[in-house]
């Protein structure tokens, strides 16, 4: 059992060191960086209180940004301060997280070092975007629902999880609706392991708490507290931040148009259908077939620079996070194991929703949830090699791998921090034709 102080000085030490990195060289691009374009204006009306005009989104992101500007005003850290803090809770829910998976400092360490080096934290808490907001506010309710899934919790500290769960899931909804597939996935977990326990289902005499299912698991929650806290709390929570869009400048709304402003919002989502040169599909995404240059800016006599971002998820992380996934669906088969059960549910319902949701035009940045996932299968990996007679130098692994990620993410990092480079250089971290 990892102590209260070391938890607590842990979760500090990885919120200070990523905000000092996120933070250096925050005000590059000094132009809107690709979706800043619409969301930063967005937000400045809700400063205004004015009709705002980025409406097929909910509010809550852009209400985050406003406060940013209002806080730094109209300018490159104005805009991205808040994303920076988001950011770094993400790293954070990310450790708890782990703690929760592996009940293990050291694994909990490696999941924290592994979601730094993977560039896609990195980018997106850099941009003002919805993602990043949307996700922390996720990762925050999926660690607190793993830590949940222990049947030697008590009831007492099971209510508060879920409580927390379901507070997280109604505000990452209120940013962003694919945040929806997370809230859906723990009621589905919720009703499968109910139903289970309704039929008096048992995988032996003696199961075992790191079992995915076990017959006291949630031990004194009732239906209603379910429906209570992860229906009824995140609906009133994802209705909130809309109230103030009822008192913007010259608006006659009324109570139900909270209910009406839905409708819009679909029909927005469903009519996106305008090819973008930065486009791709969702079996692209874990291959790096198409990332995105969120920004490519020329400086100098005869644009002799350059200044880039490219989200681009850390390629060692990627391709081999997918090889880890694999093995955790085999171990839940296989061995009934908790943690690979809920990291295989996790990734999959994160990836593979993209295959159902309604997008006639789909973004690399929509595999940001589900490719920060991989740092918890790549990290079961080296612990399930500590857990097991594997070889010492496997068992020892990780630090090996992490530092090979580090050095990637290194490799990467001009390109990713919008570094002057020469304009004539930059292709040399293009492997492939397709990322240009």
């Amino acid at each position: 059992m990892v102590r209260a102080k070391t938890i607590l000085a842990t979760c500090a030490v990885l919120y200070f060191l990523s905000q000092v990195l996120f933070l250096v060289n925050i005000q590059f691009p000094r132009g809107y960086d690709f979706d800043e374009f619409h969301y930063v204006p967005s937000a400045k009306q809700f400063l205004q209180m004015k009709e705002n005009q980025n409406w097929e989104h909910p509010p809550l992101g852009k209400e985050i940004m406003a406060a940013s500007i209002a806080l730094w005003g109209d300018r490159p850290i104005g805009w991205r301060f808040l994303s920076t803090v988001f950011g770094s809770l993400t790293l954070v829910a990310f450790y708890l997280w782990g703690l929760a998976l592996f009940k293990s400092q050291r694994a909990a360490l490696l999941v924290a070092g592994l979601t730094a080096v993977n560039s896609l934290l990195y980018v997106q808490a850099r941009i003002g975007m919805l993602d990043t907001f949307m996700f922390c506010f996720t990762s925050w309710g999926l660690a607190a629902f793993t830590f949940s899934w222990n049947p030697e919790n008590p009831a007492a500290l099971n209510r508060r999880l879920l409580i927390f769960t379901g507070l997280m899931m109604g505000l990452a909804t209120a940013t962003k609706w694919s945040a929806v597939i997370p809230w859906i996935l723990c009621l589905g977990l919720i009703l499968l392991i109910r139903l289970l326990q309704y039929w008096k289902t048992s995988f032996g005499p003696r199961p075992s708490p790191d079992d995915w299912y076990h017959v006291s698991l949630w031990k004194g929650i009732r239906v209603r507290d379910f429906l209570l806290w992860l229906v009824a709390l995140p609906l009133l929570v994802y209705f909130i931040p809309f109230i103030p869009l009822l008192y913007t400048e010259g608006s006659k709304k009324s109570f139900w148009d909270l209910f009406t402003m839905q409708k819009k919002m679909w029909e927005g989502q469903l009519r996106v259908v305008t090819a973008h040169p930065y486009m791709s599909t969702w079996p692209d995404w874990p291959l790096l077939k198409r990332p995105i240059w969120y920004a490519f800016d020329k400086e100098g006599e005869k644009d002799a620079f350059v200044r880039g971002v490219i989200l681009l998820g850390n390629p060692l992380i990627m391709w081999s996070g997918v090889l880890a996934v694999l093995l955790c669906l085999r171990d839940w088969i296989a061995e009934r194991r908790r943690e690979a059960f809920l990291i295989t549910a996790f990734y999959a319902a994160l990836y593979l929703c993209w295959i159902i949701i309604p997008r006639k035009v789909s973004f690399y940045y929509y595999y940001y949830p589900a490719g920060m996932t991989l740092s918890l299968a790549l990290a079961y990996v080296f612990h399930r090699a500590e857990r097991t007679n594997s070889p010492k130098a496997v068992r020892n692994g990780g630090l090996l791998f992490l530092l090979a990620c580090l050095a990637l993410f290194i490799y990467f990092f001009p390109i990713l921090a919008a570094l002057r480079i020469q304009a004539n250089t930059f292709q040399n971290w293009m492997w492939f034709r397709s990322w240009i």
